[in-house]
């Protein structure tokens, strides 16, 4: 019938039903229908965009992270706020410094960050110049530390850092206009407000993913016994605990460009897009055998 009317899915089961009872001939007619080559060349199919991809996924806390300076009022020497956000966990550290220069991020990096994570495997951040320092790149480099420069005039790339800098000023103005205190020193307050809210898109905060624990809002001394108990139950489940957190980080990051992202493989038959759309014109041309993927 399909071969004789070209008729639809729906149309074709109606028509049916009508006078036969047909269990699963909601399929049938969406196999046929998805099978005909003249209805695949000529219907009009809503194409999703390809993904633009991202980065590489990070596995684990600090393998990458991203860096960008923010300029606020000055307080004494203070006028920059270095700050740097893990991909995985988005924890956040910054700094006050009194520049913004190669200098300043090579400082932080070498005294504050790496021996306190360890060594990150790929720095990401604008075409600043602060940032695009040869001395800074050649420092970072023979630690083997990969630094990656973000795409000009694409804002999406620095979205991470930039959401977390507006996220700081947003604290930071809140607190300072309740304590009256400077921003530098509301500073660790801000930090603290955002390292313990949960993330919209895991339920987790930041001090979760990285720690695998809650914070404490309370203590209670326990005897020997308990803590010894405590201690052993702690080192048996933080593992498993942290490996499901880290798992959970990977998801709202970008896939990478280089995912799969269909099923096709060489040998199969497909159709290809007429991208000048004219009319009584076939909209997909082919099929044409896959030879590469």
């Amino acid at each position: 019938l399909h071969e004789t009317t070209q008729w639809g899915t729906q149309a074709l089961c109606d028509h049916f039903l009508r006078t036969y009872v047909c269990p699963g001939i909601f399929e049938l007619a969406r196999t046929v229908t998805r099978d005909c080559l003249t209805c695949q060349r000529i219907n009009k199919k809503t194409m999703q965009k390809a993904s633009l991809g991202g980065r590489e996924l990070a596995q684990r806390p600090f393998q990458k992270v991203q860096i960008d300076f923010s300029e606020l009022p000055q307080i004494q020497r203070s006028k920059y706020l270095l700050v740097i956000v893990d991909h995985l966990t988005h924890w956040v550290e910054a700094f006050p410094t009194a520049n913004a220069s190669a200098q300043v991020v090579s400082k932080i990096l070498l005294e504050q960050i790496i021996p306190q994570y360890g060594l990150i495997h790929v720095i990401d951040s604008d075409l600043g110049p602060h940032f695009t320092s040869q001395i800074l790149h050649s420092t970072m480099g023979a630690l083997g530390i990969k630094w990656d420069l973000h795409t000009p005039w694409r804002p999406q790339s620095s979205g991470r850092v930039e959401r977390i800098n507006q996220a700081v000023k947003n604290c930071l103005t809140k607190l300072v206009n309740e304590t009256k205190m400077n921003w530098v020193k509301c500073l660790p307050l801000a930090l603290f407000n955002i390292q313990v809210r949960p993330r919209t898109d895991l339920g987790v905060s930041p001090y979760e993913a990285l720690f695998g624990l809650s914070l404490l809002t309370s203590t209670r001394i326990v005897t020997y016994e308990e803590g010894e108990k405590g201690i052993a139950d702690y080192i048996k489940t933080i593992s498993k605990i942290l490996e499901d957190l880290r798992k959970r980080g990977y998801l709202p990051q970008s896939t990478p460009i280089d995912f799969r992202t269909h099923s096709f493989q060489p040998g199969h038959w497909v159709l290809i897009k007429t991208w000048k759309e004219t009319l009584l014109i076939l909209r997909w041309e082919g099929p044409y055998q896959m030879l590469l993927t």
